[in-house]
């Protein structure tokens, strides 16, 4: 199994934009806990609920949890843009 992982620049660390995770990950979760394995202290940056997740160019905004991944996804994670003031 093979999926491939994005990471926005917030959550870089040394290693690579783009990582590929060679182990059986069948959901976002498992995926989550690979990569606190492979970049301890990933899973607090997360905590900061300023991310979302694509999986294969499809935005998950609901459900993420049960979202089963496949081999050859590809999964980005994107940090949530907001802000302006409203005033005009």
């Amino acid at each position: 199994m093979s999926i491939t992982v994005r990471l926005p620049a917030l959550l870089q660390t040394d290693q690579a934009v783009t990582l590929t995770i060679d182990e059986p990950v069948r959901s976002i979760p498992e995926l989550v806990d690979v990569l606190e394995r492979r970049m301890p202290g990933f899973r607090a940056q997360l905590d900061d609920s300023v991310f979302n997740f694509a999986v294969n160019d499809e935005m998950l905004l609901h459900r993420v949890h049960e979202r089963p991944l496949a081999d050859g996804d590809v999964v980005e994670i994107i940090a949530a843009i907001s802000g302006g003031s409203g005033a005009s």
